[in-house]
């Protein structure tokens, strides 16, 4: 009985094995068959009758204007407003940012001045290294007052920053060591530096719209008889742009020293030295860069402006030192 059971395992693993061989054969022959054949034998299908509008481009949907977080809804009374405001711009100029952003996070501001809000909450998060915040804000500013001076100039400085991090590795620690490796394309940079420049020379181009003496809340002239209400250039003093005009030209004047744009960079260091921005070393690093271009004259043309801006004592001296070679060499005859 134990040998009739054997046999007939062993049948039954013998059909099995025939079934598995039949099967892989069949899979064979189906796979030749579809190697074999043309692919192009086969006419194509026409095209269904409304193809055409199937194949129209899709119409992008139209971006809705993106803004930052709501206004705080409580209104507060014009003197508390007041006061509000005159801290958290206070506290802006201090460098104290998170007690500022806080302040704004309850300053309603009204329609004609609402992009203020936006400007200075996107210089805080600038001046923090939050591009993305920065960002933000100033595209809500920009939807509310395009081509806005202190828009094009803050988000001028944003470009520069995103310039000057095209590229950058994370710190990283290495056997103890801090390592900081900076390497990115120059066709990045290039473009933001591009993009800081058309922004900054906006931002020169609408200076002269900036009212200094607007007020950014309404009060009844009653309550600003108690209390001081900030005006725009309280805030541009706050956010550290009370001067933007002269800072772009100065950060114009790098930027086409970097791109060997001499002669432009010479005129917006001009600019910047007539509106009181301190240029220790322009004019000196402009006369090097001319005399690496053997441009000689332009070069001495420089130096005299160094001399003049940041030696004002120095012209002074040579005018009494050539007075008294004069004096020396008439004596010297007689």
């Amino acid at each position: 009985m134990i040998t009739t059971r054997h046999m007939s395992l062993e049948l039954e693993l013998v059909r099995w094995l025939l079934l598995a061989i039949a099967a892989l054969a069949l899979v064979l022959a189906i796979a030749s068959a579809l190697a074999a054949a043309d692919p192009m034998s086969t006419p194509p299908g026409l095209l269904p009758n409304d193809m055409d509008t199937i194949a129209r481009p899709m119409k992008p949907a139209p971006l809705r204007p993106f803004y930052p977080e709501d206004p705080p809804v409580r209104d507060m009374p014009p003197a508390e407003a007041a006061a509000r405001l005159t801290m958290t711009l206070d506290q802006q100029r201090a460098g104290c940012i998170a007690e500022a952003l806080t302040g704004w996070e309850q300053i309603r501001l009204p329609a004609e001045t609402a992009h203020w809000r936006e400007i200075a909450i996107g210089a805080a998060y600038l001046r923090v290294g939050d591009q993305v915040r920065a960002t933000i804000h100033l595209e809500a500013a920009r939807q509310l007052v395009p081509g806005h001076a202190l828009v094009a100039y803050f988000t001028g400085l944003l470009r520069m920053e995103q310039a000057a991090g095209v590229g950058r590795v994370p710190d990283r620690l290495h056997r103890g060591q801090l390592l900081l490796v900076v390497h990115g394309p120059a066709t990045e940079r290039d473009y933001y530096q591009m993009l800081a420049i058309a922004e900054l020379q906006q931002a020169i181009a609408a200076a002269a719209e900036t009212i200094r003496d607007e007020r950014l809340l309404n009060v009844d002239p009653q309550v600003e008889e108690s209390v001081i209400v900030p005006r725009v250039g309280d805030l541009l003093v706050a956010v550290g742009a009370d001067n933007f005009v002269g800072h772009a030209h100065h950060l114009l004047f790098g930027l086409h020293l970097d791109r060997s744009e001499l002669n432009t960079a010479e005129h917006h260091l001009d600019r910047a030295a007539v509106t009181g921005i301190p240029v220790l070393y322009g004019y000196h690093d402009l006369a090097a860069a001319y005399l690496d271009e053997g441009r000689n004259s332009e070069a001495i043309r420089a130096a005299g402006k160094d001399a003049k801006v940041n030696y004002p004592w120095l012209p002074r001296l040579c005018e009494r030192l050539t007075a008294m070679m004069h004096r020396a060499a008439a004596e010297w005859v007689w």
